[in-house]
């Protein structure tokens, strides 16, 4: 059996894993309970972490920094 691995659980929560990939690793953590729980707290931090800085992405940029990239284009 296949070892979960960080890297397969940000590709997971990314969406980044095509139907064989997901499948199989569906599969190995509902088999493995230190998996499940290892997901799980990865999935809780990542929700966290879009809680707490999404909003950002919609604020405005400030108006000096969009003058400084301006200059540094120019």
């Amino acid at each position: 059996m296949k070892r979960v691995t960080m890297t397969d659980i940000n590709a997971y929560l990314d969406g980044a894993l095509d139907e064989r990939e997901r499948t199989e690793f569906e599969s190995v953590v509902e088999s493995d309970p230190d998996a499940k729980a290892l997901l799980a707290q990865h999935r809780q931090h990542v929700e966290e972490l879009h809680r707490l800085y999404d909003p950002v992405l919609h604020e405005q940029v400030p108006s000096r920094m969009l003058e400084l990239l301006r200059k540094r284009k120019g």
